[in-house]
């Protein structure tokens, strides 16, 4: 498609695996608040067929030789696919070895969202992703604080909004990893990555929002956050969103052309507070800091497990209440440019990610549950391999579906909880929902699931968790 941000003209093809994947490169230019920036364009083919969205990789030109790197990460996103690990907007991915071949200093990718319109010759059957090379300590940032606190960074130093889609070759790195982490209050919390939720400030409101289809996953963090812990959203979407930088003195924001006058803002996180003292919310850094008694809490936990909307007075501070609903946010911003940053008056994380897939399922195959990482997928991927993992998940769900066959319970969902380690046994916590089965029944399946032989682990610990709906027998 070729919308207001450029024109794009066909370069080449590329045929990576032929039958199966091909790279498309575009010329094209970028319309940015410094004037056009000419740039390359490699977009995909091949990547749906294994449930993927296509990637577009934008590259601002030098002068220097057409980059070939986005054919190697095409390459490498569409084996992983092949295996059934797909990534979305928010993820991301960690090289081993630091470097590409027009920036040494890359260390990763992070996925988002595209802009409304891009100059691509190329038609693809639902919007793709846009990888974007992070360098030096912004990945690990990504990992550990979440995606928008970092493609907020990224929006002020190109002057876009809400972040840049393309990458600068020779750009600055928007932080330093040591310094960010010891300025920033998260690195004493806990965390939890939801790209999916959505966190807006809105003069004395703070509101959560989330889409039916993500509702399930937002109860699932709810449900095992600890006392003190992190929400990292995604990008909300609106007018305006805060920005930060250890050392900044105030809050800042970035701001979408026409939206100064705007009251909603994008926060790059929540942290929630459970605790004895008076309620409040109160805005810090890039986000918002919010306590809350622990009636409080457990009203808002109540509403989300409805998936209804919920209004939490709190009496002290300038923000009045705080909000729940969900349903999708009205506007979107992706496509428009940013105004300069205005100053403004005023932990591991978890990921959910499909379950390794092995064959298609047929119809009368028992559901085959989901999987929520308790460590970092690249930590996963070093300690051992997915089809070793498969194989343990398979015979975990087998085990489950034994003992449970032809038993009277009213259980619907179990939650197995792994924690393998090195010439280690089998760690096994289970829960169910909304009815426990059986003790007996319990007792015999942690034993079962204990004894199962572990996949190879290497180096560390892994942890994860594997849902699976059960289904009440009366």
């Amino acid at each position: 498609m070729i919308g207001p941000v450029g024109s794009a003209l066909p370069v080449g093809r590329e045929v990576l695996i032929p039958g199966e994947l091909s790279v498309a490169i575009d010329e094209g230019g970028i319309r940015t608040a410094s004037g056009m920036l000419p740039a390359l364009l490699y977009t995909t083919n091949g990547l749906e067929r294994h449930g993927q969205r296509e990637m577009v990789f934008a590259i601002a030109r030098t002068g220097a030789p057409a980059p070939g790197f986005p054919l190697t990460m095409a390459r490498t996103v569409h084996r992983f696919a092949a295996e059934g690990r797909l990534v979305d907007a928010g993820d991301v991915s960690v090289f081993g070895r630091p470097g590409v071949d027009i920036d040494e200093r890359v260390t990763g990718f992070v996925y988002a969202d595209p802009p409304a319109a891009l100059p691509s010759t190329v038609e693809l059957a639902r919007p793709p992703l846009i990888a974007l090379p992070l360098l030096g300590g912004e990945t690990a940032v990504v990992q550990r604080f979440g995606h928008a606190r970092v493609l907020a960074l990224l929006g002020a130093q190109e002057r876009y909004y809400p972040h840049p889609w393309w990458f600068r070759p020779g750009r600055a790195p928007v932080l330093d990893d040591a310094e960010f982490r010891a300025a920033t209050m998260l690195s004493r919390a806990p965390a939890y990555n939801l790209p999916f939720l959505h966190v807006v400030h809105d003069g004395d409101r703070l509101e959560l929002s989330v889409s039916p289809d993500e509702l399930p996953a937002l109860r699932e963090a709810m449900r095992e956050a600890p006392e003190v812990c992190a929400y990292l959203p995604g990008l909300a979407g609106t007018p305006k969103t805060y920005v930060w930088s250890p050392g900044q003195s105030g809050p800042a924001a970035i701001v979408a052309p026409g939206g100064e006058r705007a009251t909603r803002l994008a926060c790059n996180f929540v942290l929630i507070v459970r605790g004895d003292g008076q309620p409040t919310a109160r805005q810090v850094e890039d986000g918002f800091a919010v306590l809350l008694t622990g009636a409080m809490h457990a009203r808002l936990l109540q509403a989300v497990e409805a998936g209804r909307p919920v209004e939490i007075g709190l009496p002290d501070g300038a923000v009045r209440s705080l909000a729940f609903r969900v349903g999708a946010d009205a506007t979107s911003l992706a496509d428009v440019n940013a105004l300069p940053p205005n100053m403004l008056s005023g932990v591991p994380a978890a990921t959910t990610m499909p379950a390794p897939a092995r064959a298609a399922p047929t119809p009368a195959a028992p559901p085959r549950g989901r999987i929520v990482l308790l460590t970092s997928e690249e930590q996963l991927r070093q300690a051992t391999t997915p089809s070793e993992l498969s194989d343990f998940l398979d015979r975990a769900r087998r085990v489950v579906e034994g003992l449970f066959a032809g038993v009277r319970h009213h259980t619907e969902e179990l939650m197995v909880e792994f924690r393998l380690a090195p010439n280690r046994p089998v760690r096994v916590r289970i829960m169910a929902r909304p009815i426990a089965p059986p003790r007996e029944l319990l007792v015999v399946l942690e034993r079962q699931l204990q004894a199962l032989p572990p996949p190879t682990i290497h180096y560390t610990e892994v942890a994860f968790q594997l849902h699976l709906p059960i289904g009440g027998s009366a």
